[in-house]
């Protein structure tokens, strides 16, 4: 065989491996544009705030603010148990009489990771463990996009929507601007945060937040932080610029970087419960996802919702992408991380977890499990879905 013609087969070989590697992109990668889509079609709580509207029926907000309720039960505040009035005095300070028929939508962003709140206070509502607070929704990282809605009575709180999430947050952690500034940052090219957390000019930022660049140079990039100063900073391994193209050799260090970090329901000292994980993580790669589990549970293809056995869980398992396919039990989530030695793996961030002899087991950390050897085949008796995001 002569060279031209070896090299014209070569060229044909590798055009054809690129056609192969393209078809098995689309029938085993992330559509990333279509989860997204299905997150804000199917979610309530999922917003666009560059599409939010600049007027809104205060009716609507008004309905809003009251329609999250506390669980059922004896609940603790302050070290007694709450009261009627204590809720009375709480929908006091919120204010909610003095919403217009028309609200008028300002917008800005998160100046700092805080603390997104169902009432407008800081008092912690638990059921005997202060750690659990009902009060508590969710983190917000630096430079969450806000649409502001309203304000408290004493003017210390403001009532917002983020893009996943609706509440109270603290009138000192937000900067207000226009609607055209807001459109502005949210078109900078940006970095990524692809570890627990980068520190950049005494803010922090966690994984899956976005740093927007003013400029960039071989060694470095001029970052703007939420107060709008810039800095220069070095390139590192814990940023990307951009989001990453997922794969199950990304995902899997990621997870195994973050194991043993304390579980946090809420988010509220900045670390994870089990649906901001699965939150933060995918966020990595550009997916847009509601911040429970309940809502996570609707987003992605739905391959199973129950279970005979758990023979009949792990031969389903077997057959499902290792990092893709979500496995939800009620108030939980948890990834699924392929076949070790024969048996399912999964990764969570766990309060505690029911064995199979019944015991309950006090995890409190971001876990990796072996359904097997730590005693929880029993587990499939318990889910309510397995999705696969694809």
């Amino acid at each position: 065989m002569d060279g031209k013609g070896f090299k014209g087969r070569l060229q044909k070989g590798g055009m054809i491996a690129l056609f192969i590697l393209f078809i098995f992109n689309l029938g085993y990668g992330l559509n990333v544009a279509l989860i997204n889509q299905q997150s804000y079609d199917l979610i309530d709580h999922m917003k666009r705030i560059e599409d939010f509207p600049q007027v809104l029926d205060g009716k609507r907000v008004k309905d809003w603010i009251r329609e999250d309720e506390l669980p059922k039960g004896r609940l603790f505040i302050n070290g007694r148990e709450l009261k009627k009035e204590d809720l009375l005095a709480f929908m006091e300070k919120a204010n909610i009489e003095s919403i217009p028929d028309l609200v008028l939508v300002k917008f800005g962003w998160t100046l700092k990771r805080t603390n997104m709140r169902m009432y407008p206070s800081q008092d912690i509502i638990h059921k005997g463990n202060p750690a659990i607070d009902y009060n508590q929704y969710t983190l917000l990282e630096p430079f969450t996009p806000l649409a502001i809605l309203h304000r408290s009575k004493d003017g210390e709180w403001l009532y917002v929507h983020a893009p996943y999430m609706r509440g109270w947050v603290k009138r000192e952690d937000v900067l207000v601007k226009s609607r055209e500034e807001l459109l502005k940052i949210i078109k900078m090219p940006f970095l990524v945060v692809v570890k627990n957390k980068v520190e950049i000019g005494g803010v922090v930022f966690g994984l899956g937040s976005k740093i927007p660049y003013v400029e960039k140079e071989e060694e470095g990039y001029r970052v703007l932080l939420p107060d709008l100063r810039t800095t220069w900073i070095k390139k590192e391994e814990g940023l990307s610029e951009g989001f990453l193209t997922f794969s199950e050799e990304r995902a899997r260090p990621m997870l195994e970087g973050l194991l043993g970090i304390p579980y946090d329901w809420g988010g509220k000292e900045g670390r994870w419960d089990c649906s901001s994980l699965v939150q933060s993580l995918y966020a990595v790669f550009g997916l847009e996802l509601p911040r429970n589990s309940a809502q996570q549970a609707k987003i992605g293809r739905i391959v199973a919702s129950s279970f005979s056995s758990y023979e009949e869980f792990k031969n389903l398992l077997k057959d499902l992408p290792p990092f893709r396919t979500l496995i939800f039990m009620k108030g939980h989530v948890m990834i699924y991380g392929g076949m070790e030695r024969g048996e399912p793996v999964i990764y969570h961030a766990v309060h505690s977890i029911t064995q199979e002899d019944g015991k309950r087991n006090h995890i409190g950390a971001i876990a990796k499990n072996y359904l097997e050897r730590h005693r929880l085949r029993s587990i499939y008796r318990s889910i309510i879905s397995v999705n696969v995001l694809d």
